[in-house]
């Protein structure tokens, strides 16, 4: 179940939700489309197309702008070491990189993925997503991605909409 979600790019009454498929939402409009979900602690986690694709995390922890972070994605399938930088947004801290196609095959037929990003001094910061319907909602997502109309704002990753769309699916 959702405890809450994140919205990229345009705010949040402009977005349309599209489908939930278990533990994630897909969402988006003609400028982008989004699958995502959350962990029990409200941190967001997911895919953001528009007409690139872009997997992310709002950590809610402090990162220092444009830095690259060592992130490691594990599930029962095996893990993948990629890197992550850090972007503003709205004040909030999100780590962003270019959609992998290593990663779906990573998530396929999995229970949980947990993120560990390592930061400054050796500190490492872990989360725990759940990945039921994560196939069906980030297929979409990248289906949809093909379709996208209008680019999404090359701002639009500064732009997130985060209370809006979590109070919007509590």
């Amino acid at each position: 179940m959702l405890v809450g979600a994140l919205l990229l790019s345009m705010p949040a009454a402009a977005q349309n939700l599209l489908g939930d498929f278990g533990d994630w939402i897909l969402m988006g409009d003609d400028t982008m489309s989004l699958a995502l979900t959350t962990d029990g602690e409200n941190i967001a986690f997911g895919l953001v197309c528009g007409p690139d694709c872009h997997i992310y995390i709002e950590p809610h922890e402090p990162c220092t702008e444009a830095q690259a972070y060592p992130v490691t994605f594990e599930t029962g399938a095996g893990a993948l070491q990629v890197t992550m930088t850090c972007t503003a947004s709205e004040g909030d801290p999100l780590l962003v990189m270019d959609q992998d196609e290593r990663f779906l095959p990573l998530i396929a037929k999995q229970e949980r993925l947990r993120v560990t990003i390592a930061r400054e001094g050796g500190r490492l910061s872990r989360f725990d997503f759940p990945l039921a319907g994560s196939e069906k909602a980030i297929g979409l997502a990248l289906a949809a991605s093909g379709f996208i109309v209008t680019p999404m704002d090359p701002a639009g990753l500064d732009r997130i909409a985060g209370p809006a769309a979590r109070e919007r699916l509590q």
